[in-house]
């Protein structure tokens, strides 16, 4: 139940970072280039990476903190 909690969260937060992260390169990228610049379905991949990695680095400080 815990690591369902912590993927849930995980994808949240990785989406919420996403955007942040999306729209600064964006404004960026059109302050530099004069046009607009970004990734791709950014937002989505931040998601997924961060509910990839949650699970393993929790396991890691549960284990560390015994």
């Amino acid at each position: 139940m815990r690591t369902l909690a912590v993927v849930v969260t995980a994808l949240i937060v990785g989406l919420l970072a996403g955007l942040v992260l999306s729209e600064l390169i964006g404004i960026i990228g059109f302050l530099v280039f004069d046009r607009f610049v970004g990734v791709r379905f950014l937002p989505i991949l931040q998601a997924i990476a961060c509910a990839v990695a949650a699970p393993i680095v929790d396991r890691r400080v549960r284990h560390r903190s015994r």
